[in-house]
């Protein structure tokens, strides 16, 4: 049986199962059992469990089945690496090591890209707002004369979940932490209207895509009082059919095909806003679409796992 490791960040070994969360424990349940019935064991392991001067996992956590549960096991080699790490560039030293002995989906020069928001903001120039970098308190002061919009928007060049993400008013600027890592200061979008003929109100929508296929879509709306949508912000969402989604959508997919075919397989996602105006925008991509959904996503899970199940078979010749 081949074997697929998901590696993730740092985690401790000694917890008492690999899952805080119960929903999310069940979607990777879910998806470990199709795996399994295609003929490929799943583990999942944190980089830190790896040991670089031999070249293998020491240990890794497998889904033993319903009843069975999650249990331990030791000294795995991989036959093929799902990258699903956060982006921080002392994580992506650690993948290089490991690449060296072992492939991963997806490729790691892919993965920088995709992750670095200045970079994503140059490939997508058309569709996005331009972005300004900044070190510290000081050079945000300077960029931020720049920005014509009443609020503006300051996050981490490589980070995901929302985290570090504020959205502040010129003379807020008080609010925000001293800034000591490369940042990304941008304006505002005002998204108050929706999405054209789906939903109203503040949003960001996402595109998910394996390879050059767009898999599924959803809305993701934030908490009252919140711009930040994002899930682990306490944003909800809904999903969109692919059918449903405004046509001003389609150069921007058309381009990412084509700028990104150099690249197979990717997984990745895109997140738009659309303005005051209808006009769509690029907010950043996402490398590493989550694999988790709730029980009224179903009919999108099932989509997404047996896409990638099959970028999965492809890559392990089976």
């Amino acid at each position: 049986m081949k074997k697929v490791l998901i590696l993730f960040g740092k985690s401790k070994w000694r917890k008492s199962r690999p899952f805080e969360n119960k929903d999310y424990q069940y979607s990777y349940e879910y998806f470990y059992t199709l795996c399994k019935n295609a003929g490929i064991q799943m583990y999942r392991a944190s980089y830190e469990w790896y040991d670089y001067q031999k070249n293998i996992f020491k240990y890794a956590w497998i889904y033993a089945g319903e009843g069975a549960n999650w249990k331990r096991v030791y000294n795995i080699r991989p036959d093929l690496i799902y990258d699903k790490t956060k982006a921080r560039l002392e994580v992506y030293f650690k993948k290089e090591l490991i690449e060296a002995y072992y492939p991963f989906i997806n490729n790691l020069d892919f993965t920088r890209i995709i992750d670095d928001k200045f970079i994503t903001g140059l490939l997508f120039a058309k569709w996005s707002k331009k972005n300004w970098l900044v070190k510290n308190n000081q050079e945000l002061e300077v960029a931020l004369k720049n920005i014509h919009s009443k609020k503006f928007v300051i996050k981490p060049l490589m980070e995901s979940g929302g985290k570090g993400v504020y959205v502040l008013e010129k003379n807020q600027k008080s609010f925000l932490p001293r800034i000591n890592s490369t940042y990304i200061l941008q304006e505002f979008i005002d998204s108050s209207r929706g999405v054209p003929g789906i939903s109203q109100g503040v949003h960001d929508l996402r595109l998910v895509f394996i390879n050059n296929k767009l898999v599924y879509s959803y809305i993701r709306q934030p908490k009252k009082g919140s711009f930040l949508a994002n899930l682990a912000q306490g944003g909800k969402l809904f999903i969109v059919p692919n059918n449903k989604l405004p046509r001003s959508l389609n150069p921007i997919i058309r381009h990412a095909v084509k700028i990104f075919e150099t690249f197979n397989p990717k997984i990745y996602s895109i997140d738009f806003m659309f303005d005051e105006k209808g006009q769509p925008w690029v907010v950043e991509l996402n490398s590493m679409p989550g694999l988790y959904f709730t029980p009224t996503e179903k009919p999108s899970m099932l989509k997404m796992y047996s896409e990638l199940l099959t970028v999965f078979k492809k890559k392990l010749e089976i």
